[in-house]
């Protein structure tokens, strides 16, 4: 891989451990501070609706300039969403909407910035690689950082832990503006074509944003669901902390199992078994939900997962090489985006209405059935993309 690929690595693993000390506790210190799961699913909803509107706006801004001005954006932003946690502390559940847009609008210039810097920063031979590579190191931040975020709360009293990890947030995005400041990428000067971002494209591309819209609906949307019902079921940080590095830790080991074992040849033998085992991992789950089923979720979605989301992350990219749109790969990355998001609109409206006006003690174990079976629709699509035949 290029020098440039390698720091945004390094990017991609400061990032993902101020996520990971954080991220996880704000959903976390919304419920102690509510006991609301509607009003954090309000919250989460926020970042999804205003995700996609952000990718046009860094998708113009990466077109124009280069993805790490939006990259750098990105940053700045989470800067002052954590600030604003900070100050506001025990009125944060107040402003859920609010912050929840903030943290959208960062999240929107950085990921945009990131896949568009992955693409530019790599091809067709290293995508792989760089993609499994970076999994693995996602998997190691984001396996520690919870653990030691939930020892310094359970170790300090009356929320004081609280203040400490976000703190330390602050202060890693404040080094990875730093960081940013390595990275060199050409000016484009292009214009956006706004054309086609919600155009099909090409078969292969339709066939990928429907399965896009499929994941979308479980994807982040089960995380944030299961990281409350940890919370609520053993009732201590700490216990959350050692599952997430227990995921974690599995989830690296796996992808970088899948990296050296799945090559182009074997992609879609690989999606198979890693959709199919994170359907098995929350079926219990869906009969009742204890420590004992949350464990056995945990252990296989982390196990099987990079089976699946690797060769689709990949199969994205090669199809805008394929088709010879490179100069199109913001509107693509867009794109794809926008359906993502639409499928975590869908999903988490669906739950908001549940808990709303249902009233049965088993919403949430049936709500986890239906999204913890959405990659198998996702999986159906999949398998239409011709590029699997080369």
């Amino acid at each position: 891989m290029s020098h440039k690929a390698k720091v945004l690595l390094v990017v991609s693993g400061l990032f993902t451990l101020a996520m990971g000390l954080s991220n996880t506790f704000v959903n976390i210190f919304l419920w102690k501070k509510s006991n609301d799961f509607t009003m954090i699913a309000q919250y989460n909803l926020m970042h999804y609706i205003f995700l996609p509107i952000t990718f046009v706006l860094a998708g113009w801004l990466s077109k124009r300039k280069n993805g790490i001005w939006s990259l750098r954006l990105g940053i700045t932003f989470f800067i002052l969403f954590f600030g604003c946690v900070l100050l506001l502390r025990d009125d944060v559940p107040r402003y859920v909407y609010p912050l929840g847009i903030l943290f959208g609008i960062a999240a929107g210039f950085y990921w945009l910035a990131f896949h568009v810097l992955s693409f530019d920063f790599t091809d067709t031979g290293n995508r792989d690689t760089f993609n499994g590579i970076n999994g693995g190191i996602a998997g190691l931040s984001n396996a520690m950082a919870p653990f030691m975020a939930a020892y310094i709360i359970e170790k300090n009293i009356n929320m004081k832990g609280y203040t400490i990890v976000f703190g330390i947030t602050l202060t890693v995005f404040i080094i990875l503006i730093l960081v940013s400041l390595l990275l060199r990428s050409e000016h484009y000067s292009e214009k956006l074509e706004f054309g086609k971002l919600l155009s099909h494209n090409c078969k292969d591309w339709n066939e990928l944003r429907k399965a896009t819209a499929a994941w979308g609906m479980r994807d982040v949307v089960i995380l944030f669901s299961i990281t409350i019902l940890i919370y609520k079921t053993t009732g201590s940080e700490m216990a959350l902390g050692k599952l997430i590095l227990l995921a974690y830790l599995i989830s690296s080991t796996a992808y970088v199992v899948e990296q050296k074992l799945i090559k182009p040849k074997r992609r879609l033998i690989s999606m198979h078994i890693g959709a199919l085992a994170m359907f098995v991992a929350v079926v219990g789950l869906a009969i009742e939900i204890n420590y004992l089923f949350i464990l056995v979720y945990v252990i296989l979605d982390a196990a099987f997962m990079p089976f699946f989301i690797v060769p689709k992350m990949s199969a994205a990219f090669n199809i805008v090489n394929r088709n010879h749109e490179e100069g199109l790969r913001v509107e693509y990355i867009i794109n794809k985006e926008i359906v993502l998001n639409l499928g975590r609109i869908f999903s988490t409206t669906i739950l908001i209405m549940l808990l709303s006006f249902v009233e049965h003690n088993r919403i949430l174990n049936y709500f986890l059935l239906f999204i913890g079976s959405a990659q198998l629709i996702a999986l159906y699509f999949l398998r239409r993309l011709r590029i699997w035949k080369n």
